[in-house]
């Protein structure tokens, strides 16, 4: 399994990731929206904290020799698992999928603000021991309940 994250100065992101994967799951938006609503959703909430430079954070998730598991509610399940492990499944966000027969890859963008007076600091960022412990938590409670 691989982690990695980064800042992200606005949600344009989205349009590139809507057009070559396939969406996953969301909070706080509807999954279902057309993108340009979607990314309308993410810079209204980030007016909230129209001071900040780095609106979204983008996380990417890569599990390699998966099994050849398929399925988007094993997927959806563990990535709920894990944001809720992190702290971050009260955010706003919108996670994309692709995978094949030996690897899955889970690109996330999340909004750090979360109200007015409330953000994710960016010295989270940057995934250690404890964030890799929490992923395989949830991917092995996942994997282990649908097997």
């Amino acid at each position: 399994m691989i982690i990695i994250e980064s800042a992200l100065t606005d949600f344009l992101i989205i349009n590139k990731l809507d057009r070559k994967q396939q969406r996953l799951m969301a909070n706080l938006v509807n999954v279902r929206e057309a993108t340009p609503y979607i990314i309308n959703a993410f810079n209204k909430r980030s007016k909230l904290r129209p001071r900040l430079r780095k609106f979204g954070i983008y996380v990417k998730l890569i599990f390699k020799d998966i099994q050849n598991l398929s399925q988007e509610e094993v997927y959806q399940q563990m990535l709920d698992r894990y944001l809720k492990y992190i702290g971050w499944d009260d955010l706003q966000y919108i996670a994309f999928i692709t995978y094949s027969s030996d690897y899955a890859q889970i690109e996330i963008i999340l909004n750090r603000v979360i109200s007015g007076t409330k953000i994710i600091d960016l010295k989270c960022l940057k995934a250690g021991k404890k964030q890799y412990k929490m992923l395989h938590r949830a991917s092995e409670e996942i994997l282990s309940s649908s097997a």
